[in-house]
């Protein structure tokens, strides 16, 4: 991964690759902080990650459900059903409250694909309160580029696709993938971005201004 979490947001998404290929790319954060958004406490117990805290209207989870999480110890920050938020927008406000600012979200895709848009945006909504947050899956990682750089080490083969949030990203330069650009302008309504291969042990992208979202596959 391009950053190191302090915590573990899980959302009520669906698997994208096998379960136990989960089970073990998520054994590797076993000893962070979990936080569930509502039905993403459901999605974390079957990848073998507890919630210490779940938030939402706990609409999501079945009263066994909720007895189960009790007695494993879970905290319950319940919200009116009623209410402006997503469940992963109050578990972001959450993190900032506890301080984190690195995070790592999961099961955010598959599903409804407006829960999936809004999933997306979910990075920027992070970055206003101050904190660097990753979608992550087995083989998946989305983001956005801080500090206007990001580099990707021992990635050789794997998929890059940008994607411009701003209407305009200025100076994007990228380096060691299959289609490199030097300081050129992407843009929100154009697909330039989609389907770059990196090709050498390490790779870059940079930009001047704008906000740049970045995905990698394996």
């Amino acid at each position: 991964m391009s950053v190191n979490p302090e915590v573990i947001i899980g959302l009520n998404g669906e698997y994208q690759n096998e379960l136990d290929l989960y089970k073990f790319f998520f054994k590797q954060f076993s000893n962070l902080k979990i936080v569930a958004a509502d039905g993403g406490a459901k999605y974390l117990k079957k990848i073998g990650l507890l919630p210490e805290t779940i938030i939402g209207d706990l609409d999501s989870l079945e009263t066994a459900e909720l007895n189960f999480f009790k007695k494993a110890g879970s905290e319950f920050i319940k919200y009116s059903a009623e209410k402006d938020e997503t469940d992963g927008e109050l578990a972001l406000l959450y993190c900032q409250e506890c301080g984190f600012k690195n995070v790592a979200i999961t099961g955010a895709l598959g599903g409804r694909f407006d829960q999936q848009l809004a999933n997306l945006f979910l990075l920027e909504y992070a970055d206003e309160l101050g904190i660097r947050a990753t979608l992550i899956e087995p083989g998946i990682e989305i983001g956005l580029i801080y500090d206007k750089h990001i580099s990707f080490k021992n990635k050789t083969n794997s998929k890059l696709s940008l994607i411009p949030l701003s209407r305009q990203v200025k100076g994007v330069s990228i380096k060691g993938c299959k289609y490199n650009i030097e300081k050129q302008s992407l843009y929100r309504y154009k697909t330039r971005g989609i389907s770059n291969i990196i090709k050498n042990d390490f790779a870059e992208v940079s930009l001047t201004e704008g906000k740049l979202l970045y995905l990698l596959r394996n």
